[in-house]
């Protein structure tokens, strides 16, 4: 199990981890929806490919895209769909502002896509936290679902959007879809989850976040944020950006575990992992970490950036190999 491979001293585990030679796997490019950043937000093997779905952002407006790769080269090269951005902003409503943070998953014989959805700048509200000029929650910040047959070509739901959060990310387990989402308390981000028969309408499990801010003073103490689950062993593990100052300017990326998809306990080691070194890409934030088994070892796929959100944010996508345990 991934979570058995760390001892309870962060910095010991930190080392634990090699970046790949070749990062940034993805870059952003000069394309009209990803020239400013691109980040991986979903990941998952079909038809002896790798699917990456991504958010790319092109004048602070963001868009969906899907790049594929080899089932066995996660560093690539990452090959664009012809038709990117496979999803695109709305004309008008709840997304015509940015769609972001993809999460893709197989349902009812469809591919589900949950969604991020603005009506205006994805990073508006983050900024005028950092400034002091927000008092309650950002307004306007959805969930929004697309249907497809192929994975490719999306359709959106009607009804949409299906919940009042951000940062969706889908399981399903037990015939039900989980969705895990984050909602603004206190300055920061908490994870949340709700379920769902049919993938369309969800209820909360409960009022709380199942995963919380950590205690004043430690990494995770602002903000936890970009939940990422898998089957790890006869446990669920998440990972999961954490700060102790920014709501969106994530520099450390820790783990939890759970039987249940509900009780979660963060490993004693956190962070596992934490920003590069100056001049890096990934000097500034990191966050969005996919890990995956890749016969007897993990690898990560994460986003990072060299430039805060206020700054200008430049996600681009690395990768980094666990190794041994420490």
């Amino acid at each position: 199990m991934l979570s058995k491979m760390f001892g309870p001293t962060a910095a010991d585990n930190q080392t634990a981890w090699t970046r790949s030679p070749d990062n940034p796997v993805l870059r952003c490019d000069s394309s009209d929806w990803s020239r400013d950043f691109i980040a991986t937000c979903s990941l998952f093997e079909h038809d002896g490919k790798l699917r990456m779905y991504a958010e790319g952002s092109a004048g602070a407006r963001e868009q969906i895209g899907l790049f594929t790769s080899q089932a066995d080269r996660l560093a690539g090269p990452w090959v664009p769909s012809p038709v990117n951005p496979v999803l695109r902003v709305g004309a008008e409503g709840f997304d015509r502002g940015g769609v972001f943070d993809p999460s893709v998953v197989r349902f009812g014989g469809r591919w589900l896509m949950y969604y991020s959805a603005v009506e205006g700048d994805a990073h508006e509200y983050a900024e005028q936290l950092a400034h002091g000029a927000a008092v309650d929650g950002p307004v306007g910040e959805t969930i929004g679902l697309a249907f497809s047959d192929d994975g490719e070509t999306f359709e959106k739901h009607p009804g949409n959007p299906v919940l009042h959060a951000r940062c969706p990310f889908a399981l399903v387990h037990d015939d039900l879809v989980h969705l895990f989402y984050v909602e603004v308390a206190d300055g920061g981000y908490r994870i949340h989850l709700a379920v769902s028969d049919d993938g369309i309408d969800f209820r909360p499990v409960r009022a709380e976040p199942v995963l919380d801010v950590g205690a004043v003073g430690n990494w995770d103490s602002c903000s936890v944020t970009t939940p990422k689950v898998f089957h790890d062993g006869d446990k669920f593990c998440m990972a999961f950006a954490g700060d102790s100052s920014s709501l969106d300017d994530p520099t450390g990326i820790g783990l939890a575990v759970s039987d249940d998809l509900v009780r979660w306990e963060k490993i004693a080691g956190n962070p596992v992992f934490v920003v590069g070194p100056a001049g890096a890409f990934d000097s500034v934030s990191v966050a969005s970490p996919i890990i995956r088994r890749v016969g007897d070892k993990y690898a990560m796929v994460y986003a990072g950036s060299d430039r805060t959100v206020g700054e200008g944010l430049h996600s681009q996508v690395g990768l980094a190999w666990l190794s041994t345990a420490p």
